[in-house]
C-alpha cells in the first residue's frame, strides 16, 4: 500500500515562524516598549487638574500658635557667636 503524505496548506507559513523565531520575538519586544514609552510620555505630558484630586480639599488650616512661638525663640547661628571651647579644640565649623 502506498501511503499518501498529507500536504499541510500552513506548511510554509509555519516553516517561517520555526525559521525567524527570534528575529519576530525581538521585533514585538522591541515594539511593545515602544508603544510603552509613548504612553508613558503622553500620560506624563498631560496637565495635572487639581479639581479631581482627592488630595484637593476645603478645609482650612489651622495654625498652632504654641509651634509659631517656639520656632521663634529659636536663636540663628551666627559664626561671630560668643563660644567657649573647650582648651586645644578649635571650631570645625568656623571659617
Amino acid at each position: 500500500m502506498e501511503k499518501k503524505s498529507l500536504n499541510n496548506p500552513l506548511r510554509p507559513i509555519v516553516n517561517i515562524f520555526y525559521r525567524y523565531n527570534l528575529i519576530m520575538s525581538i521585533i514585538i519586544i522591541g515594539a511593545g516598549l515602544v508603544l510603552a514609552i509613548l504612553t508613558l510620555s503622553n500620560i506624563l505630558s498631560l496637565p495635572y487638574n487639581s479639581a479631581n484630586s482627592s488630595y484637593a480639599s476645603n478645609e482650612t488650616i489651622k495654625i498652632n500658635q504654641t509651634t509659631i512661638t517656639s520656632i521663634n525663640k529659636l536663636k540663628t547661628s551666627d559664626n561671630n557667636s560668643n563660644q567657649t571651647l573647650p582648651s586645644g579644640r578649635i571650631n570645625p565649623f568656623s571659617e
